[in-house]
This record gives structure tokens, C-alpha cells and sequence, in this order.
């Protein structure tokens, strides 16, 4: 073998090393999460009510209640089904082995894409936080954003070889994709975009009729989720904020590596490095590879291209307020486009194996105690809240949860006798209900009546009001504001103005009525999720 030859494989070889001693990390970090975690949160607790129904027929009629096609209730309800999920751990377990597969998927599709060892990727979407928390929750973005790395590589396999073969491979990662998350539809479309601009440059006719095929299959079997699709856009309006395109950038940003400043900058710079390499590959490609590079570059180039512009069509058709979560999957789809790119720009360098390796190494070096740390986080809080109102809440005392949505996490915890609402409260409390909070709404000021008069009768009576929440009263002087009936409130029918009003309403009472208001100390769990920590007092005597 000629020497350079040697010096090319043996950095090969190394670079696959490292990624096994990278992927030994992020296990670890799997672990991490995995033992912090704890109890459910409310978006979880959702979906498990949802998948836990006793058939399968039931599970489906409900999927409209959660946030996924029904590729993520299916496997929810079978691991549960199999009595595998009867525990709060026994969830978890299946978040964590979802998160363990997403990275033996980025090994299979960095493969594919010639990348030999993907540790752009794994170090890139792989350490993220992002990935590591939401990815291993029990929510169906982490099967998402595995369906669509799996789908790049595939597709890529069959647009190389295109055989019967590959093409089931291709449509089954396809079907997984837009079956696990809605907006994968536009990222699959992405990946075909990508396959088809390749195709179309090579000539290759009937591959390129059979990848229109690929993502015409895709497409055609979401039609199975049009309950869910209609009721989104029923009840969507509820939830919807204004769309501005740079607070879904500032979002987007964050959500690369939060709580991890170092890991953001790398993914600038990985973005950087990879458009030069993707240029270079396409307008002076060079080498015995020179073609095969040039495709890589116009397939990844296309795929983002599209990827980027497909998604801020999904974020304008749904107008909802974004959080981190959401960019699951189009992180693992930029990851691996850098990772292509950053590929093609080193082979034009004598010893760029080994500098992209050793920069590698730095960078995950860097980051992986900060990514520890920020992983290692408690879901949520109400366990223990509720597991304080069963020891100090008496019969004749009353339970206020809110946020309401809140009170999906309260009722799988709370076990006491003390009587409990939500503000404002429903007879259902196992969903994200929205379609009843705009039967309130319809109501204006009077949605909350009930609940506030439960309220001060309470109080009245020598009773204490305990309070999941943080209530907030209006300035000194001022009266909460007036909300008349939907759709003629301040912004029609979205909610937030009511479910503020509300509050404020609530706060004023006990703000003009209580007695005393009182603290209550929680045991100190460690960090905890920002979106379910909550704090706990109580209101006694009436003035």
C-alpha cells in the first residue's frame, strides 16, 4: 500500500475511533438525563393518556388530542400495551432508547452519506441539550427527528443504487417520518427535493420518477391523520401568536444549544465551513471523487435549502409560538448537511482527516461538562406538590391549579381528599383541552364565575385556598380587566388574554379578601424543567 495511501486510511480509521469514544459520551449523557428526569410533565402525561387507552381503536379515535400522527401513539400504546410502561421509569426507558437509536441512525446515515464517521453530527445535534432532553422525552419529536435522519440516508442509498431494495428501505423511513411528526412532511419533501436535483444532473430519469414516488407515498399516507388534522386547525386559532419571523429565528437559535454558548458557536462555524466546502466541491471539484462530490454537495445543498424554506412554511400555516422542541428535526437535518460539507471541504487537504478530527475532539472536550450539566434536569415539580397538599390540605380546604393545562400533571400525582380545580377548571382533565377553554371563552368574565365563587365560599368558611401557580394581581387601585364575551376580547380568539384576565381576576380576590397568604417550602430537587415549576401557597381568613 503507497504511503499516502496508509496515512489516508489510518486517519479513517482513527476518525471512526474517536466517534465510538464521542457516542460513548453521549450515551453517558443519555444516562444523565435519564436519571434526572423523574416524573412526567404535561405534554407527556397527555400523550400517555392518550396511548393508554384499553384499544388500540380508542387510542386512535383520541390521537386528535395529541401533537403527533399516529406513528408515535402507536409505539406509545404498544410499549404500554406490553406492560413495559406502567411506571414512570418504564416510560422513560422508551425515550432513552429512542434517544440511544437516533444515534445509531446518525452512524447508519452518516455511513451512507460517505462520511465514514459522522462526528460533525454527533457532536453538533448530537450534544445538544435539545436533543438529549427532548429528544429522550415521552413525546414523539426524538422518533421524529430519527425518521428524517434515517429517510436523508435512505434516500441517498437508493439515488447510489437504486434497487428494490433501497427503494423499501427509502419509502419505509419516508412513512416513519411524516408519520411521527407533522412537519416532517416538509423536510421529507426537503430530502426529495435534494434526491431529485441529483437525479435530474446525472440523467437518471426512472430514479427520479421513483423518488417522486417515495415522497408521493409519504404524502398520500398522512391522509390517515385528517382527524387530527382538522381539529388543529380548528382549535389552533386558541393558541396562536403573532408571526414574526425573528423571534422564530432568536427560537431557532437558542434551541441549537441551549444553556451551552460554546456548542452555538461551533454550529455557526460548522455552518460556515460546510457552505465553503459544498461551493468548492460544486464549482472546483477535484480528485478521484470529484463527481461523486459534486452530487453530495448539490444534494445536501438542496435538502437544507429546501429544509429551511419548507419549514417556515409549516411555522407560517401554524402560527404557533415555537420553544425548542419544534427544531428537532430540522437540527438533525442541518447537522448532517454540515457534517457533508465540512467532509468535502477537508479531503481537498493533505491532513484534513486529522484536522477535522482534532477539532472534533477540542470541540466535544469543550462542551461536555456544560452539556452535562444542563441535562441533568427534573421534569417537573408537581410530584412533589402534590405529594405536600396529600399531608397539609384538609377536606374542607380547596386545591387551585393553574396554568390549567397544568392540571393534566396535577391529576396523574395527586391522590389526596382535598378538592381541586384548575382555573379555569373543565370536567376533563387528561388533555390539552383547548376546544373547552373557547367554550369559556365564549363566556368572557363569566367563564371563571363558578370557579371564583368556590373560591370565596372556601375562604368564608374557614377553609384554606392553596394555590398551584403563580398568581398575580392587578396594580394597587386598579380592577382586573373586563373580558367580554369570544371573539370580541382583545385579540378575537386567541387565549392568552383571557387566561391572563383570569388570573388576574383571582389574584384581585385574594389580593382584596385573604387574610394572609403563606409559602409553603418544597424539598430542593436540583434544577428543574422552566415550563413546569411551579410554586405553592395558601390563602386563610377572609376580610
Amino acid at each position: 500500500m503507497p504511503p499516502l495511501e496508509a496515512r489516508v486510511n489510518w486517519a479513517r480509521h482513527s476518525a471512526v475511533g474517536l466517534g465510538l469514544l464521542v457516542t460513548l459520551g453521549l450515551i453517558g449523557l443519555h444516562l444523565e438525563y435519564y436519571r434526572h428526569a423523574g416524573p412526567l410533565w404535561r405534554d407527556e402525561v397527555n400523550s400517555v393518556n392518550v396511548a393508554t387507552m384499553p384499544s388500540f381503536g380508542e387510542v386512535f379515535a383520541n390521537s386528535q388530542f395529541d401533537s403527533f400522527p399516529v406513528a408515535w401513539v402507536t409505539v406509545l400504546h404498544a410499549w404500554t400495551a406490553a406492560g413495559l410502561g406502567d411506571t414512570d421509569a418504564g416510560l422513560r426507558r422508551l425515550g432513552l432508547l429512542i434517544g440511544l437509536a437516533m444515534i445509531a441512525v446518525l452512524w447508519w446515515t452518516g455511513r451512507r452519506l460517505g462520511l465514514g464517521a459522522p462526528l460533525v453530527a454527533l457532536v453538533l445535534f448530537g450534544m445538544s441539550p435539545t436533543t438529549i432532553v427532548y429528544g429522550d422525552e415521552v413525546r414523539g419529536y426524538g422518533l421524529g427527528a430519527l425518521g428524517v435522519c434515517w429517510y436523508m440516508g435512505a434516500a441517498w442509498a437508493f439515488v447510489e443504487k437504486p434497487t428494490w431494495k433501497t427503494f423499501l428501505v427509502a419509502e419505509l423511513a419516508a412513512l416513519l417520518a411524516v408519520q411521527a411528526y407533522f412537519a416532517n412532511c416538509f423536510l421529507v419533501l426537503a430530502i426529495c427535493a435534494g434526491a431529485a436535483a441529483t437525479c435530474r444532473r446525472r440523467r437518471a430519469w426512472r430514479t427520479l420518477a421513483a423518488v417522486i414516488v417515495l415522497g408521493a407515498l409519504a404524502a398520500v399516507s398522512t391522509l390517515v391523520n385528517l382527524p387530527t388534522i382538522t381539529r388543529a386547525f380548528r382549535v389552533g386559532t386558541i393558541e396562536q401568536g403573532d408571526y414574526r419571523l425573528g423571534s422564530l429565528v432568536e427560537v431557532f437559535r437558542y434551541a441549537l444549544a441551549p444553556g451551552v454558548p460554546r456548542l452555538a458557536m461551533l454550529w455557526a462555524a460548522a455552518a460556515v465551513l460546510a457552505l465553503i466546502g459544498c461551493g468548492l466541491a460544486w464549482r472546483f471539484p477535484a480528485g478521484l471523487k470529484a463527481q461523486a462530490d459534486k452530487d453530495r454537495a448539490l444534494f445536501v445543498a438542496v435538502t437544507v435549502s429546501v429544509g429551511l424554506v419548507g419549514y417556515c412554511c409549516y411555522l407560517q400555516i401554524i402560527k404557533l409560538p415555537t420553544q425548542y422542541w419544534y427544531y428537532l428535526s430540522l437540527m438533525a437535518l442541518i447537522a448532517l448537511g454540515c457534517d457533508v460539507g465540512i467532509c468535502l471541504l477537508v479531503r481537498r487537504f493533505r491532513a484534513g482527516e486529522w484536522m477535522r478530527s482534532a477539532a472534533v475532539a477540542l470541540a466535544a472536550l469543550l462542551v461536555a461538562s456544560s452539556v452535562a450539566e444542563t441535562v441533568a434536569v427534573r421534569m417537573t415539580n408537581l410530584d412533589l406538590i402534590a405529594r405536600k397538599l396529600e399531608e397539609s390540605a384538609r377536606p374542607e380546604d380547596l386545591i387551585v391549579v393553574f396554568p390549567w393545562y397544568c392540571g393534566i400533571t396535577f391529576q396523574r400525582y395527586y391522590r389526596g381528599p382535598t378538592a381541586w380545580i384548575t382555573l379555569p377548571d373543565f370536567e376533563e382533565h387528561r388533555f390539552h383541552t383547548h376546544t373547552l377553554v373557547a367554550e369559556k371563552m365564549k363566556q368572557g368574565d363569566a367563564g371563571i364565575r363558578a370557579e371564583l365563587e368556590r373560591v370565596e365560599r372556601t375562604l368564608r368558611q374557614g377553609g384554606r385556598v392553596w394555590i398551584v401557580g403563580a398568581p398575580v394581581a392587578p396594580p394597587a387601585g386598579q380592577p382586573p380587566p373586563r373580558l367580554p364575551p369570544a371573539p370580541t376580547g382583545p385579540q378575537g380568539w386567541r387565549a392568552g388574554p383571557y387566561l391572563d384576565g383570569w388570573e388576574l381576576q383571582l389574584g384581585a380576590l385574594l389580593q382584596a379578601h385573604g387574610a394572609d397568604t403563606w409559602r409553603v417550602s418544597l424539598p430542593d430537587p436540583g434544577p428543574v424543567n422552566t415550563w413546569e415549576n411551579l410554586p405553592l401557597l395558601y390563602v386563610e381568613g377572609w376580610r
